[in-house]
């Protein structure tokens, strides 16, 4: 097992942590039901942004097991996706934030910039985050996801996406699909037309 077998992602921008609180709720999810131990650590009082990363939006990253943590702060450049291709599983299993990604990146293929997991029929995440997908004025997210990502979390709250269920057969029945992450705001996400998605 990994030293620290969960991590956060948290956005800093200009120096402060964004949506920690979204980020305290999956961290003591994580605790109670991963870990089996009730949560004591306050990400507000540990997530102290070093002087070097007091400006621009920054990557910070928490590694943690049940007892310890590890921080690392890096400039965030995002990734320019333009083509996404749908990969079917049948068995997937990313119910935490889990350190070891090897079962997402053997998803990806050169064929496309992205993917999206479908499955057991139904349309999931990507690999980097929750998917969005827009119609007739309303966006809407799969409520078969892998990881309820902190975006989605709070965007959910504040009643701008709805959770439907997403056969493959109804996928391009939307107009365009925006990508989610915590560092890929609703506010600055990039939409992409459906089409974009290669079945």
């Amino acid at each position: 097992m990994s030293l620290f077998p969960l991590f956060e992602t948290i956005a800093i921008i200009d120096g402060k942590p964004q949506n920690l609180a979204y980020h305290q709720a999956r961290f003591e999810h994580a605790m109670r039901n991963y870990f089996q131990i009730e949560p004591k650590l306050q990400l507000a009082e540990v997530v102290q942004v070093p002087a070097e990363h007091q400006q621009g939006l920054v990557r910070c990253r928490m590694d943690y097991s049940a007892h310890h943590f590890e921080l690392t702060f890096f400039p965030y450049q995002p990734r320019q996706i333009q083509t996404l291709q749908c990969v079917y599983v049948d068995e997937i299993d990313y119910r935490f934030k889990y350190s070891d990604r090897s079962q997402l990146e053997v998803l990806k293929n050169d064929q496309s910039d992205e993917v999206v997991i479908v499955h057991q029929g139904y349309v999931s995440d990507c690999t980097i985050g929750n998917l969005l997908f827009f119609k007739a004025g309303r966006w809407y997210c799969s409520e078969d996801y892998l990881l309820k990502g902190t975006q989605l979390s709070k965007l959910l709250d504040e009643q701008k996406v709805e959770l439907i269920k997403l056969p493959i057969s109804d996928l391009f029945c939307y107009e365009k699909v925006m990508i989610i992450n915590a560092l890929n705001s609703f506010e600055n996400g990039q939409i992409l037309p459906i089409s974009n998605i290669k079945s």
